[in-house]
């Protein structure tokens, strides 16, 4: 008896539980079920993934959504930016520069902003950085290693984010997101059943050889959609396909869908900075990396 291979679902991105979703139907159309209960169960899973176009397509033209992902990115790649120059001018060979980059760097580290965790966890850790580097201190020290536009632009697109997560609140916006959650959850539901109900026919029907290509074929291109889990998971998150079709279900913690994607990993990009205090002796471009 062929199994089907069960990834967990809840992994998947929302353009790519959709695309899946899209292959599923498509190949159930190509092999021409006819077996009423089967007929009847497809046509559940396709009013359910109606819905889930259609929320789909709204989340993705929401224009309060890309104006907040729009000022994220600018944010994520600003903080980036700052704290690389932070971290470079600590080992410029300039004492006051050296000095002013240390006592920075140590408030980056307190908050170890995440600019790939979710919006509001993110804006949080940036509230506090912000409001540290905000000090008199903290911005003598910004302005001796020359960097007072960048950060006065990081907080401006801060605020922008801010504003608009306010705004996305009272908005249409909100509604969608948690329609589409709703409509991903009826979507699985239909897709599971069906798929058991493939695997029970199998079982018992005088011919299963129909059912068996049908398992074997979707489980080829469902390996797919494995192979990303099993990139983002770094590990295995659903049993590969034995001969016969068999596969074991996931036991993978699943994520939240909506999880944006990866900005730039602070410290690995930045500007490289000329000595903003070229009377106080050499500043050379020093090692990026984060020592000590």
């Amino acid at each position: 008896m062929a199994k089907f291979i069960r990834p967990n679902k809840n992994l998947l991105k929302n353009a790519q539980h959709y695309a899946m979703l899209d292959a599923f139907i498509t190949v159930f159309v190509e092999a021409g079920f006819t077996v009423q209960k089967l007929v009847s169960l497809f046509s559940i899973l396709k009013n359910s993934f109606s819905e889930e176009d259609r929320y789909y397509m709204l989340a993705r033209a929401s224009e309060i959504i890309a104006r907040r992902n729009a000022a994220d990115t600018k944010r994520d790649k600003l903080y980036t930016k700052l704290y690389a120059l932070v971290r470079l001018w600590r080992n410029s060979g300039n004492s006051v520069l050296e000095a002013a980059a240390e006592a920075l760097v140590k408030v980056f580290r307190l908050y170890a902003v995440n600019t790939s965790a979710q919006i509001d966890a993110e804006s949080g850790q940036m509230d506090n950085l912000i409001n540290d580097l905000s000090t008199a201190e903290m911005q003598a020290n910004i302005e001796t290693i020359g960097g007072k536009w960048l950060f006065d632009e990081m907080k401006a697109a801060h605020e922008e984010v801010k504003s608009i997560r306010l705004e996305q609140g009272q908005e249409e916006g909100e509604k969608v997101a948690g329609a589409l959650v709703k409509a991903r959850k009826a979507c699985d539901e239909a897709y599971d059943n069906l798929i058991s109900a493939i695997e029970a026919f199998d079982t018992i029907a005088d011919d299963p050889a129909p059912y068996e290509a049908f398992i074997r074929k979707w489980n080829g291109t469902l390996k797919i959609y494995q192979d990303m889990l099993d990139r983002k998971s770094g590990g295995s998150t659903a049993g590969t396909a034995n001969p016969d079709g068999n596969g074991d279900s996931t036991t993978t913690t699943p994520e939240n869908p909506d999880t944006p994607d990866t900005p730039e990993n602070p410290g690995t990009g930045g500007t490289t900075p000329t000595d903003p205090n070229p009377g106080t002796g050499g500043g050379g471009t020093g090692g990026t990396g984060d020592e000590g």
